[in-house]
């Protein structure tokens, strides 16, 4: 298997079939699986991603380390691909990534970027001038900012450091990189996004969904904590 495509689940009936859906339609030379990691969900979350192809594995810890851990240990593909249940993906995704990894040996871990797929016309165009620079910014001065709705990973690289520390309630997807950059070389490609809702940011406002996670990120590179509070909005 050329890649595995792990998707992080826990009570997300509405979404995962969306989510699936655009998974499948990937245009991708290779073979790939899909695999929906899930929380021990208390809807018909696994129902629907079972009945539409999907491989599934319960992780009885409700964390999102612990259930990509849960999806990684039982993938098959030579890179491991993690998306979350609200994202929706472009049919070119899997072959971005696959194709980024054989150009770049030496690479070991890359991310992308991450819009929302539910917002205003004008707040998307905006998010779309101001999200590659600031993700490219972070990069340069070495401050990766991996968002775990689009990541990936060499499957021998993620298991030389162990995947996910699953005592991370937060920022499990920066301290993964963190760690990777010991084994290899991490890179930010620009080209590859996925859409995500953004259910959080109309349930937090949108200056406080920005303050959480700058505060967050500078309390994890300086101080290496990070927030052991993330409730879950669905």
């Amino acid at each position: 298997m050329d890649a595995s495509v792990i998707v992080c689940t826990l009570n997300e009936e509405k979404r995962i079939g969306a989510c699936i859906k655009s998974i499948q339609k990937q245009k991708f030379s290779g073979s790939f699986e899909v695999i929906a990691a899930d929380g021990n969900s208390e809807d018909k979350t696994v129902e629907i991603a079972e009945s539409l192809g999907a491989r599934t594995v319960i992780e009885k810890v409700r964390r999102i380390a612990a259930e990509r851990n849960a999806g990684a240990k039982i993938a098959q593909g030579k890179i491991l691909i993690f998306t979350d249940a609200d994202a929706v993906v472009p049919e070119n995704w899997v072959q971005t990534y696959y194709d980024f990894f054989q150009k770049n040996k030496e690479v070991v871990g890359c991310y992308g970027l991450v819009f929302f797929s539910d917002t205003s016309t004008t707040e998307k165009k905006i998010s779309r001038i101001i999200m590659p620079l600031f993700m490219s910014f972070t990069a340069l001065i070495g401050m990766n900012n991996p968002i775990g709705s689009n990541i990936a990973a060499r499957k021998e690289s993620f298991e030389k450091i162990n995947g996910f520390d699953t005592t991370f309630v937060t920022c499990e997807d920066l301290n993964l990189f963190r760690r990777l950059k010991k084994v290899g070389k991490i890179k930010l490609d620009t080209k590859n996004s996925v859409e995500v809702s953004a259910r959080r940011v109309k349930a937090w406002g949108m200056l406080y969904f920005i303050f959480f996670h700058l505060k967050n990120a500078v309390n994890f590179y300086f101080f290496n904590k990070a927030s052991r509070k993330y409730e879950s909005i669905r």
